[in-house]
């Protein structure tokens, strides 16, 4: 009998047409998957799940008797449910690094361009706003060369973006981790520091960390108060490690 596999929202083409050679895969985008008829019949039958936030808990565990693996198409796995799969003996994986590259890229883009308020020129431009006697000095924005930049989690995107700091636009770099690395301190002639020090020196600070237990609401008013000024704060961490309103 032919193993069955649940899909969930992204999950691309080449990689369904291939799983289909060897499996019965069934794939669903955006429905109810508390409710959904078609999908907790296959959920139920399935050894294997592969997609993308999909909120593997344990009410969907319970409807899941013959599920071995859950494949998350994302470096985050935010979304399962660790101690309820282990009880299980319910293998998970992630992708880690696939987008190691093109996330660095991302946030120190938005740095780049929130520090030269490109965005908020660029629809001054457009509205006909610009006449070069009326602009304010403030309105060019801030230099990113040779300021500090503070990052939170020295991981494998951490890495790249200290990397593009601090040879791209030499750049000095701090962090803040579980863990002291060497490699990133002798690279990128890194400091490690206690995060209340990286605030109170960075002129940016990259929050870069994964969400668990331990940095959820990691940054609220009290943090903010640390900060210069001045500074510019980019999280490219999930939303929930800022707490939106004290």
């Amino acid at each position: 009998m032919t193993k069955k596999i649940t899909a969930y929202n992204r999950v691309e083409q080449p990689v369904l047409d291939d799983l289909r050679k060897r499996y019965d895969v069934r794939f669903f985008k955006d429905i109810d998957t508390k409710n959904d008829p078609a999908f907790l019949e296959h959920l139920r039958q399935s050894e294997g799940i592969i997609g993308l936030e999909l909120p593997v808990d344990a009410e969907l565990l319970d409807n899941a008797p013959n599920l071995k693996i859950v494949s998350n198409v994302s470096v985050g796995y935010n979304n399962l449910d660790l101690d309820n799969m282990t009880k299980r003996n319910i293998m998970a994986t992630n992708t880690p690094g696939i987008l190691t590259d093109t996330v660095a890229d991302a946030v120190f883009g938005i740095l780049v361009a929130t520090a030269r308020r490109i965005p908020e020129l660029d629809q001054f431009v457009k509205n006909g706003e610009w006449q070069i006697e009326s602009i304010e000095s403030d309105q060019y924005g801030l230099n990113v060369h040779h300021k500090t930049l503070g990052i939170i989690g020295m991981g494998r995107i951490g890495k790249a973006i200290a990397q593009r700091g601090h040879f791209g636009f030499d750049m000095d770099i701090l962090y803040h981790s579980r863990s002291r690395k060497p490699d990133a301190e002798e690279t990128f002639d890194a400091g490690y520091r206690s995060l209340d020090e990286l605030l109170e020196e960075s002129d940016f600070v990259c929050m870069i960390t994964p969400l668990t237990p331990e940095t959820e609401r990691m940054i609220g008013k009290r943090e903010f108060q640390f900060m210069k000024k001045s500074a510019i704060f980019i999280n490219g961490s999930r939303g929930q490690t800022v707490v939106k309103r004290n």
